[in-house]
């Protein structure tokens, strides 16, 4: 019969002493002897006829390797589900040196999820910066949709690269002489600092069909960690210069592009769009604030892997949603791993919050039932458009619905918690085109 003894290193660590059986084993020995006699070729002897002693010299370290290394993985399964331990990390394991006939002593020592109880969740008091809309915001969404249906018209009138202008180029660039990126027939428009302000400047006045190399400097915090603090070489050629044309705005433009009879309608069915992702961020803001405080009113310790693993997922996150296109990435890892270990006080928070979110839905008894989670499956399926059948497939998998069904959970702790705190609204100065912007 298996022993286990748990011993407790701190609130989020736990070390299992193990012991296999001596005559479980033996038995496992004898089965490996047995399968190894049936296959192993050595020479002088037949197949299933070669001595025990001989197979026990050729091969008895291997044997006992895999032996106690099946009865190892077996075992420390068994003793979790025999303890009732919730593991987030990888087990370090340390094995005593085994006699032979002895039974197989072993620790492992893993990182449990700590049991944590919301002690305080009511009675916060916060602020909802709700940013009005003004007009011009308005006239600043009006003016995207119309850039967003421009149409690109040839350039014939001229051969040199001008401010607006959109080109057609290919580009290499390097840094210390080390390619790093290059694009074939691209599309750039000049002045929107797609590369840079810098690479737009020294753009300008090349010719159609000319070839020019410069430098451009890039700062310390630049966004791109392929870019930022060096100064990368870029070598373009122009091969077609174009302009936008942009569509008047006016009762037409409102009719074909905005649904709507007059720009007078399209313009207050802009402002209420621009109104409700206001609120939305207000609101996102508030419950950022009650996250806030939740974590500050509860002293806990989280397991290192949850947070390790937490910042991993961030960093990614991050890395997609930086990437540019046009600059091939290296070191992806490398840029991984650094972005992770930055992000690791903001994975502490939020791993803390989760916990202390879900011991509020534990101890209020909240619950997602299975139709409300096919119903935010569902929801999610329809809105990712072309790639709907990918997210219906990544929710087949129970794991991904069960972490689903967590988020859900924790954000149902957070509407109780909103319910019972002192939520605020106050007009926030910020316009709302620098609240998009700003994320």
């Amino acid at each position: 019969m298996l022993k286990v003894e748990v011993e407790t290193v701190d609130p989020v660590r736990r070390r299992l002493a193990i012991e296999v059986p001596e005559q479980e084993v033996r038995a496992e020995i004898e089965r490996a002897y047995g399968e190894l006699s049936r296959h192993a070729k050595v020479r002088g002897f037949r197949p299933g006829r070669t001595p025990r002693p001989v197979l026990e010299q050729l091969f008895g370290d291997q044997v006992r390797a895999d032996v106690f290394g099946k009865l190892i993985q077996k075992s420390y399964e068994e003793a979790l589900r025999e303890r009732g331990l919730a593991v987030v990390s990888e087990p370090k394991i340390v094995t005593e040196k085994a006699e032979p006939g002895a039974a197989l002593r072993y620790s492992a020592t893993v990182e449990v999820k700590p049991d944590v109880v919301a002690e305080r969740y009511t009675g916060f008091q916060v602020t909802r910066p709700l940013t009005p809309v003004s007009d011009a915001d308005v006239d600043a969404y009006l003016t995207r949709l119309q850039e967003s249906l421009a149409q690109l018209q040839p350039i014939l009138d001229r051969t040199t690269v001008r401010h607006g202008d959109v080109v057609t180029l290919t580009y290499e660039a390097r840094r210390e002489q080390r390619l790093i990126g290059r694009g074939d027939n691209r599309l750039v428009e000049i002045g929107r600092g797609a590369f840079s302000e810098n690479f737009d400047a020294q753009m300008e006045g090349v010719e159609v069909g000319s070839t020019r190399e410069f430098d451009v400097a890039y700062a310390p915090d630049h966004a791109n960690a392929e870019l930022a603090g060096h100064t990368i070489i870029f070598r373009v050629t122009v091969h077609a210069l174009a302009r936008k044309d942009v569509p008047a705005l006016d009762d037409d433009f409102a009719k074909d592009h905005g649904e709507c009879e007059t720009l007078a309608a399209l313009r207050q069915r802009a402002r209420q769009q621009l109104e409700t992702q206001a609120a939305h961020r207000a609101d996102e803001a508030a419950r950022a604030a009650l996250i806030e405080q939740l974590v500050a009113a509860h002293d806990i310790v989280v397991p290192d892997a949850m947070v390790h693993r937490r910042a991993h997922g961030l960093a990614e996150d991050v890395m997609q949603s930086v990437r540019d296109p046009r600059l091939r990435q290296k070191d992806t890892h490398g840029q991984i791993e650094r972005l992770a270990g930055e992000l690791e006080p903001e994975a502490r928070r939020q791993v803390k919050a989760a916990l202390v979110l879900e011991a509020i839905a534990r101890q209020e008894m909240l619950a997602v039932s299975d139709d409300e989670l096919q119903a935010q499956v569902d929801e999610q399926v329809t809105q990712a458009g072309r790639s709907a059948e990918q997210v219906r497939a990544m929710y087949q998998d129970s794991d991904t619905r069960g972490a689903l069904r967590a988020r859900m959970l924790q954000q149902r702790a957070l509407d109780l918690v909103a319910t019972r705190s002192t939520i605020t609204t106050t007009e926030h100065t910020i316009s709302v085109a620098d609240a998009e912007q700003n994320g």
